[in-house]
């Protein structure tokens, strides 16, 4: 069986850096700044700060791809 041609193209919409990971990690990190959760809760904040600015999808540069 074979794929569609749609499956094989590079995704090429961009995504910013405050995503969904992102502002859930900002929200747990105002909590524990606010005294209202435990500071354990750092950890998963920076898993979910880290995670959100990590999942970026950018554009990929066509004079590089053709060089």
């Amino acid at each position: 069986m074979k794929l569609p041609e749609s499956w094989n193209r590079e995704s090429s919409h961009k995504v910013d850096a405050l995503n969904t990971l992102t502002l859930i990690g900002i929200s747990v990190l105002w909590g524990v700044m606010l005294d209202l959760v435990s500071p354990w809760w750092l950890i998963l904040a920076s898993l979910f700060l880290l995670s959100g600015y990590g999942s970026e999808i950018e554009r990929r540069n066509e004079d590089k791809i053709n060089v």
